[in-house]
């Protein structure tokens, strides 16, 4: 009915931060338009004030579809106070508001969605979505919970519930939602894959070998599995492997910090300091407003006396306020 505009996470959160959850690219295909803005058939007469709420979300359609997304919402917004119990209302306003990448206003329609009608699966999942979008981790995991309860039958929520979970710490209930997940549909690379994430977090390394294995199997060319390959045989004290899966990422995959940080370490690690060098360097190259990365690359072009570099690196540091940048000589 309604269109949604892409909501994209652009980054890949274990590349950012490898303490915290998988995810997986785009949340566009999570977030979309619920089950519950048509009434289900053989749901009787309509009332009059359904009739007419139907006509409203017909010219809205027809207005985004000419691109008027303003007159859309102004509409939309008019029909949720004129008609608040009508559930296709508030979900047409939540569609919007993504459109317009307003995440608070689109999850607090996602709210007097759930308020005001059937609690469905899809539309909590939706709700959780954007929640967890906003950083609203515990009222996401109620959402996908309540999904999971609702559908016991979707793969993706329990393996979304995981993910919270995993966010969260809760190590042993992301376990359990995940193999749900996996049991429902055990072809999906991203629960093997955060199995593995979990394991390695235990250092419970064979284990985590073992699931990355599978991860790789069904998704061979994505790079966040070979990231988290990396790890598990830079911890086990591998760090020729590590070299092996990521030297030949392409130069931007090489130069996201938690990657550089990896390959620098296992370099170093193979006596080959001179490259661990370069590696950190094209990182604060590519990231020149992280303060630590310019610090730990100054210290690197230290180590191996390039001069230049290092007075480079060492001013970056200092100008975006690095207290250790000062000592540094």
């Amino acid at each position: 009915m309604l269109l949604i505009a892409a909501v994209v996470s652009a980054a890949i959160y274990l590349l950012r931060d490898p303490a915290a959850p998988l995810d997986f690219g785009s949340f566009s295909e999570a977030v979309r338009p619920a089950q519950g803005t048509e009434p289900p058939p053989n749901a009787g007469a309509k009332s009059a004030d359904a009739r007419k709420v139907d006509a409203i979300l017909d010219s809205v359609d027809g207005m985004l579809q000419s691109g008027k997304s303003a007159e859309a919402e102004a509409i939309v917004k008019g029909a949720v106070e004129q008609y608040p119990s009508d559930q296709r209302l508030h979900i047409a306003f939540a569609e919007l508001m993504l459109g317009k990448n307003d995440l608070a206003a689109a999850y607090e329609s996602y709210l007097r969605a759930l308020a005001s009608g059937d609690r469905d699966a899809k539309l909590e999942f939706q709700a959780g979505t954007v929640a967890s979008m906003l950083g609203k981790s515990d009222r996401a995991l109620e959402h996908y919970a309540a999904a999971q309860t609702a559908d016991a039958t979707n793969a993706e929520y329990p393996l979304y519930l995981g993910q919270i979970q995993l966010q969260l710490g809760k190590l042993d209930e992301a376990r359990a939602s995940l193999v749900r997940a996996g049991h429902i549909n055990p072809d999906d690379g991203r629960v093997w894959g955060s199995l593995a994430e979990i394991a390695l977090r235990e250092n419970k390394l064979d284990v985590a070998l073992q699931q990355i294995e599978k991860a790789r199997a069904i998704q061979p060319r994505l790079t966040l599995w070979r990231f988290v390959e990396a790890r598990i045989h830079a911890r086990a004290g591998r760090p020729e492997k590590s070299v092996e899966l990521l030297i030949g990422l392409d130069a931007a995959e090489r130069a996201s910090e938690p990657v550089a940080r990896v390959l620098a370490d296992a370099l170093s690690a193979l006596r080959r300091d001179a490259e661990a060098a370069d590696v950190l360097a094209q990182a604060s190259d590519k990231s020149p407003d992280n303060a630590n990365l310019a610090f730990d690359a100054a210290l690197r072009a230290r180590k191996v006396a390039a001069d230049e570099r290092f007075s480079r690196l060492r001013e970056r540091a200092a100008k975006l306020g690095h207290v250790g940048a000062a000592e540094l000589n």
